[in-house]
């Protein structure tokens, strides 16, 4: 059913699409005129759901702290616009392009614009947006929901919000051997002051929303500008696993202080945005992988490690432990300093907790013996030893690995159930190109299982697990008649081995394309990332019309919930779009940009 713009104002939050033959209805979570795309985060037991909302669509600028006479503002808009806009007068078409240009060139004189913000709607009531550091409503700062428990309590993460204040820049100090050397300027140059966007320590912070109780989790290292921690998963016993700062080399400190010094920026500001830009994203690792068979370096930051947190009965949290890492062939040790080959930075992230504290994720792992040689774009050869994140346990003090990096380039464990089910992620290349596919890990038995998804080079990738074994993502598809690769959410049954694509198991009037599950409970509700043609907000929230009037209508990405239909079955569409050719093709990114919302991290739902 499509919803008229009148109607997705007046009807209740949560409509329910016909059914017809379906194993699933889909539940349309509730639209709200405040964000542009949704994306599930979590739903409770009880029905109640989580999501995280990206692109903001009631931003107030500071038109103050914009400098209009730069030559990057002139171009952008008209002579008129301009004027109107140095007197405070701007509509939304000057608002969405002020909006992009301050996203697209954070400055410490520019505005930052937060990326996602996070909303909670009970089962059948009102939506509300949840508040991590946020509390002035600036949305300068990024917040994103990644889990929740039986009881309730979020794990989520939150990067710092800024204010402005004047700051007065001073002459950074002239060395001796320089003082000699320069020449005495005619004009002494003096700094002068400017308005600064400066955010609090902590350039991204852990915590646990509990009511209306917002629970920090602190880092384990906090010099150099407050220090990192994030959250991941949280089980019912209130332990919450994520990753942490947990030092730094002398020679990071020692370069960081020379570059962060409070005289030309504030101190804050220059801290959080070196220590932030040197953050280990695993994207970006990944993709090193798929270029070289290896990574080609690490940033050289905070040392990161994976950690363990426990909710106090004071309403507090403290941190029980900071995990190892797989290291030199999975011996948690450092590869030795060689003239031959940079050291790798070894880390370790914790993306899952059981109730039985185990937890899983992915660490740096090396082979010192395993030398990788590739070229450059411009031709220069470079040696690297073998080095890739590999899916990683933590049990108590143990720190295992998974997958044989004999076999597979990179691995990444995303999920731990209560019966020791590990679900996770490996690479490796595939009909000429580096694919990830699914794999199951039974604890106890030690048993490993890969899962070929739609097709052999289908990459496949999970999100979240159920206690039932229930495993949802999303999966490369090829439609047939074409060669393009699309995106398509999954379902994987662990016990019965059934793979399959959401978009079969919905009624064929269904107005949505199911692009990603993000996550599952034991009720086997599943939170999905639907792309809907739905009219086009401008940056007040309010719908874009075209000059013949009309409302311009856009595919967007939308949170829905899959609600399982007693003694449902799959309905026979028809549709020669349901089809799969089993050949390679090439994938199509535009999918994956619908759905970004927040670099780094994957979403999932409560473990009963």
């Amino acid at each position: 059913m499509k919803l008229s713009p009148i109607s997705l104002a007046v009807l209740p939050l949560l409509t329910m699409l016909s059914a017809q033959a379906a194993v699933y209805q889909i539940v349309e979570l509730d639209t709200n005129n405040k964000v542009r795309a949704t994306s599930g985060a979590a739903a409770t037991l009880q029905g109640a759901v989580v999501t995280n909302g990206s692109t903001f669509l009631d931003i107030t600028l500071d038109l103050d702290t914009l400098d209009f006479e730069s030559e990057t503002i002139k171009s952008l808009l008209t002579e008129e616009q301009l004027e109107n806009a140095k007197n405070g007068n701007i509509d939304a078409a000057v608002t969405n392009i002020l909006v992009s240009y301050l996203a697209n060139n954070p400055s410490v004189r520019n505005q930052p614009i937060g990326v996602s913000r996070i909303f909670n709607q009970s089962q059948n009531g009102l939506v509300a947006p949840l508040v991590v550091r946020d509390l002035n409503g600036s949305r300068t700062n990024t917040e994103f929901a990644y889990a929740v428990n039986n009881s309730g309590q979020i794990a989520a993460i939150a990067t710092a919000p800024a204010a402005k204040l004047n700051f007065t820049p001073v002459p950074e100090p002239v060395e001796e051997d320089d003082e000699e050397e320069a020449e005495e300027p005619e004009i002494p140059v003096i700094p002068q002051p400017y308005t600064a966007w400066v955010p609090e320590p902590g350039y991204m912070l852990g915590y646990v929303l509990d009511g209306a109780n917002r629970i920090v989790l602190p880092p384990a290292y906090t010099d150099l500008g407050g220090g990192m921690s994030a959250a991941q998963d949280i089980n019912n016993n209130g332990q919450v696993v994520g990753f942490t700062s947990a030092g730094v080399t002398d020679a990071i400190k020692t370069s960081i202080n020379g570059i962060c010094t409070g005289n030309s920026q504030p101190l804050q500001y220059c801290q959080n945005l070196a220590m932030s830009s040197r953050g280990i994203s695993l994207s970006t690792l990944i993709g090193q992988i798929r270029l070289y068979q290896t990574v080609d370096s690490l940033p050289q930051g905070y040392d990161e490690r994976g950690a363990l947190w426990q909710l106090n009965t004071d309403g507090s949290a403290s941190l029980v432990k900071t995990y190892g890492f797989l290291g030199d062939k999975a011996t948690g040790q450092l590869a030795p300093n060689s003239e031959e080959y940079p050291t790798p930075t070894y880390y370790s992230r914790a993306n899952a907790i059981n109730d039985a504290g185990i937890a899983v994720g992915h660490s740096l792992y090396s082979d010192k013996d395993r030398i990788v040689s590739f070229f450059d774009n411009f031709g220069f050869e470079y040696r690297r030893i073998y080095t890739a994140p590999h899916a990683t346990v933590y049990q108590g003090d143990d720190v295992k690995p998974i997958v044989d990096p004999a076999e597979w380039l990179a691995s990444v464990a995303v999920d731990i159930n209560n019966q020791d089910l590990v679900a996770g992620y490996a690479y490796k290349n595939i009909n000429s190109a580096v694919r990830a596919k699914l794999f199951t890990y039974d604890l106890a038995a030690n048993e490993l299982t890969f899962v070929d998804g739609f097709f052999n080079s289908s990459g496949t990738e999970p999100r979240a697990m159920n206690n039932q074994g229930q495993i949802v993502g999303r999966a490369e598809v090829i439609i047939g008649g074409t060669v393009d690769r699309r995106l398509h959410g999954f379902l994987y049954d662990s016990q019965s081995g059934t793979f399959s694509d959401l978009n079969d198991l919905v009624a064929c009037d269904a107005p949505y394309t199911l692009v990603d599950a993000t996550a599952i409970n034991d009720n086997g509700e599943i939170m999905a990332t639907a792309l809907v043609r739905r009219p086009l907000l401008d940056a007040t929230g309010q719908q874009q019309t075209a000059e013949d009037g009309s409302v311009v209508l856009q595919e967007q990405a939308t949170a829905v919930k899959l609600r399982p239909i007693a003694n449902g079955q799959p309905a026979n569409c028809d549709g020669e779009d349901t089809r799969y050719e089993r050949k390679s093709g090439s994938f199509q990114p535009v999918w994956l940009l619908l759905l970004a919302m927040f670099p780094l991290f994957r979403r999932r739902f409560a473990k009963g």
